[in-house]
């Protein structure tokens, strides 16, 4: 499949522009899962595909290393088009789209290269003016200049050259490395001139994450055979299952690659979402994109997981699997450049939230979900050991746990709805009458450290004046087991702290 990326504002099927103004990027991806990103970028043509396989390496670089890649999409581009100005003789006018399998080869067959080692000037920027005006040049050389006469290897070389406006230094460098019309493959055994920074596949490290076992030092070579496509499944009571497959991904930290259809009706612009799907819309395009994080409901004994909190504990991630929990919306990164942040917290400018009701409508709609790019080995099998939900046959309402699970030593307190869980707090102090119990006063002659039992003001024992027990005067005292107890006194006058070795008192 060929994939035309949208963009902003207006697209064909096979080719997008943006005209949005744009602004300065963050690099705060901080982040149910923790999937690490580099900045966000800004794509000015049709070539999605490109920032999202892109971003998926430096994603999976930067989970091994903690170290940040700023990867080149006009290299991959103009390698795109070198292979279908070849490839397409009589086209007159360049195809953007491409598609996953199209990027892997392309890492492959050519490397990757550092930003402002193809593109000197663009180092730092994050939307390409380079490309635009090299799509530009293109094609009109293929309407009616050299393009449309001769399609040799050495002349298409050329003129991406002279399109792209590369320097004698980069040019001289890509012929060094692969001749200066056909191209050889790049290979372990090529020689790359010195401080010219093309790497090649078997050179990038990531982590190589399998379900169910530790992750091992790898490199991009060694993993892209395993990310393949997964549509959609037509059958809507097949759709859970396969969502659960990429929830297990998400967990391991894979940077999920998502497809998906854009329909620009369908968004709200201000809160950076695409909410719902509306039924009789027209797909304006198609686009790629990585996942960040998602947001879960019905969560059994947990209720709603939401997006941007970090969960560690195994047994709630899981528990995330149960066919009972719905995803309420994918977070992604995006390619649209500094915009709107769906969560609110300036930690997401340029992301994207796809609520389900836009993904996988049920109000006739069409889905608004193509496809996710993953691992394959992760299944559809709901994990074994999921506590059933609690909630499922009590009543609506708020419960304590002991009385849902017959367990005295239960210190939750659920909020019931449905049959299921919709929130779940965990009592420090225990749960009686359908509330939290209030934790026990704070033990002043422990949480100091009292090294000799005596009386001691609120004030000796670090206590501030705007504590409760600030005017009090304790008793430090160890009982049978050792531990430290401080019975107090009010001081209605307030408490006199005494010189060392001289108890306090009331005053």
């Amino acid at each position: 499949m060929l994939l035309g990326c949208a963009s902003l504002l207006s697209f064909s099927a096979v080719g997008c522009s943006s005209e949005e103004p744009t602004g300065a990027v963050t690099g705060d991806e901080e982040e149910i899962v923790n999937i690490p990103h580099t900045d966000v970028k800004n794509q000015s043509i049709g070539n999605c595909w490109t920032y999202a396989t892109v971003g998926w390496v430096e994603s999976m670089h930067l989970r091994a290393t903690n170290k940040s890649l700023n990867l080149s999409e006009s290299y991959l581009t103009y390698w795109d088009w070198y292979e279908k100005l070849i490839r397409e003789p009589g086209s007159e006018k360049l195809s953007t789209g491409g598609w996953f399998s199209t990027a892997t080869r392309l890492f492959d067959r050519y490397g990757l290269i550092d930003e402002g080692a193809f593109i000197p000037n663009e180092a730092t920027v994050d939307r390409s003016a380079a490309q635009s005006a090299a799509e530009a040049a293109i094609n009109k050389s293929m309407r009616e200049g050299r393009l449309k006469k001769d399609r040799s290897p050495k002349a298409v070389r050329e003129v991406l050259n002279e399109a792209w406006q590369l320097t004698p230094e980069v040019v001289a460098s890509l012929n060094s490395v692969f001749g200066d019309s056909a191209p050889r493959t790049l290979s372990s055994t090529t020689k790359i001139p010195a401080g010219f920074p093309l790497r090649r596949t078997s050179s990038i490290e990531v982590v190589n994450k399998r379900p169910n076992q530790a992750g091992t030092k790898a490199t991009l070579k060694d993993v892209m055979g395993r990310w393949q496509e997964v549509s959609l499944p037509a059958n809507q009571a097949s759709r859970r299952a396969y969502f659960r497959r990429v929830q297990k991904a998400l967990h391991d930290l894979h940077p999920v690659i998502m497809v998906w259809d854009v329909d620009w009706e369908s968004r709200d612009r201000v809160a950076g979402s695409f909410p719902l799907m509306k039924p009789g819309t027209t797909i304006d395009g198609r686009h790629m994109t990585i996942l960040e994080d998602y947001q879960v409901s019905d969560v059994p004994n947990v209720g709603l997981l939401p997006a941007g909190v970090t969960i560690g504990d195994s047994k709630i991630l899981n528990a995330a699997l149960a066919n009972q929990a719905k995803i309420q919306f994918l977070r992604t990164k995006n390619s649209w450049g500094n915009t709107a942040d769906p969560s609110g917290t300036g930690q997401f400018k340029g992301y994207v939230d796809l609520y389900a009701d836009y993904l996988t409508p049920s109000n006739g709609a069409p889905n608004g979900l193509v496809s996710f790019i993953f691992p394959t080995e992760y299944t559809e099998t709901v994990p074994s050991g999921i506590e059933p939900d609690r909630c499922n046959n009590a009543d609506d309402g708020v419960i304590c746990g002991s009385e849902l699970t017959s367990n005295e030593s239960d210190k939750r307190l659920f909020t019931c709805k449905g049959g299921k869980t919709s929130a779940m707090t965990l009592c420090s102090a225990g749960c009686e009458s359908a509330a939290c119990k209030e934790p026990p006063p704070p033990n002043p002659c422990d949480d100091i450290g009292v090294d000799v039992p005596g009386l001691y003001c609120g004030d000796s024992l670090a206590l501030l004046p705007s504590d409760p027990g600030f005017n009090k005067l304790y008793s430090c005292q160890k009982d049978p087991s050792g531990k430290w107890i401080s019975p107090a006194t009010e001081c209605a006058n307030g408490c006199a702290p005494q010189p060392p070795g001289v108890p306090d008192r009331c005053k």
